[in-house]
């Protein structure tokens, strides 16, 4: 049977690859936290991430990419997010915590003001979720992607992983 944190993962993948970002924040609690460490083994507050956001911050990458012309992302990246390796490591009624692979594809039509045009790159990484129970809705309370190739340079991360 799929547990609920599993279809939660997945309907996140849906989500961004559908472009749908205002329901992909919807997925996540107020006091979530999303993490791309360079070094998974430190605190974030104290050492340098790829991206460390709180829920404010990451409303704010989503109004830029949805209502704001940014030229990085007009038009938009297509991308496509392979989840697998799925499991559930923790789960109680009200809180669970799951890893899996991801692979996600981005391809980058663009133009002569893009870095990365016609491009088709892969980020392949290690996630770790933790959910919790909100209202009978499970909601991502802490994401980690540990990216394979976060000690290369990453340019033009312009879009959500």
């Amino acid at each position: 049977m799929t547990h609920a944190i599993e279809k939660l993962i997945l309907r996140e993948a849906q989500l961004l690859d559908a472009g749908k970002l205002d329901d992909w924040l919807a997925l996540y609690t107020e006091d979530a936290t999303y993490w791309l460490p360079i070094d998974e083994t430190v605190d974030p507050l104290k050492e340098s991430s790829i991206i460390f956001d709180n829920h404010i911050r990451l409303a704010m990458r989503v109004e830029q990419i949805m209502r704001q012309a940014r030229v990085a992302q007009q038009p938009p990246s297509q991308t496509l997010r392979m989840i697998s390796n799925v499991d559930v490591q923790e789960s109680t009624d009200e809180t669970a915590t799951v890893n899996y692979a991801l692979l996600m594809t981005e391809v980058r039509s663009g133009d002569w003001r893009q870095n990365g045009l016609g491009q088709t790159r892969f980020f392949p990484g290690h996630c770790t979720v933790k959910a919790r129970n909100v209202n009978g809705d499970w909601k991502i309370c802490q994401k980690t992607i540990v990216l394979l190739n976060r000690h290369q340079p990453i340019v033009g991360m312009s879009f959500i992983i």
